[in-house]
């Protein structure tokens, strides 16, 4: 009975991940960094279909999810506001070159605004400004800190080379033969000792 269970076992597997996926879907790694004071950045990712990356652009409408994240300084606090968690993003379509073009803030392109779902805590990638509202310093426009990034000191928007997204169906695939490889491995362990 087990031998049999093995066999169906790999075969799903294998027809599993056999079988063609109609899109990919890929991560773009993206780091802001020597715009800060005290060498803070922000980087993250975002998601999107390959189809969507054709044209060597993805917009925030292309996106399948993001994240972003403060590294943090003096001024803020880390902090970290995700598409998962409710955040939105708002104001300004965001849109990066994935395609080598140098993505530059004020450019155009990457000026996307995300906010926290709570509101109190926001990125802007265009004009180099991230707030906390929570943090209780007080700055002109209220109560909160500010982080104001320089966009004439060196400095890089960096966007990596798209890395694919397994989808879920090739990871149960997958698991599924490992899972069978390591069954017969231990049934063959037991037959010669």
């Amino acid at each position: 009975m087990k031998p049999i269970t093995l066999t169906v076992t790999a075969a799903l597997g294998l027809i599993t991940v056999a079988v063609p996926v109609q899109a990919a879907e890929f991560r773009w790694n993206v780091e802001y960094t020597g715009f800060f004071a005290e060498g803070a950045s922000i980087f993250g990712n975002f998601v999107a279909d390959e189809a969507d990356a054709v044209d060597g652009i993805v917009s925030d409408d292309e996106f399948e999810s993001w994240i972003w994240n403060w590294s943090g300084n003096t001024e803020i606090p880390a902090f970290s506001i995700s598409s998962a968690d409710g955040s939105i993003d708002s104001a300004f379509g965001a849109s990066f070159y994935v395609d080598g073009t140098p993505n530059v803030p004020g450019s155009g392109l990457d000026e996307g605004v995300y906010t926290s779902d709570s509101g109190t805590k926001i990125i802007d990638l265009s004009a180099l400004l991230v707030e906390d509202l929570d943090a209780g310093i007080n700055f002109p426009f209220g109560t909160g800190a500010i982080a104001q990034g320089n966009a004439s000191v060196a400095s890089a928007v960096n966007v990596s080379d798209p890395e694919i997204v397994p989808e879920p169906a090739t990871m149960v695939g997958l698991v599924a033969v490992l899972a069978g490889m390591g069954m017969s491995a231990a049934q063959r362990q037991k037959r010669s000792v």
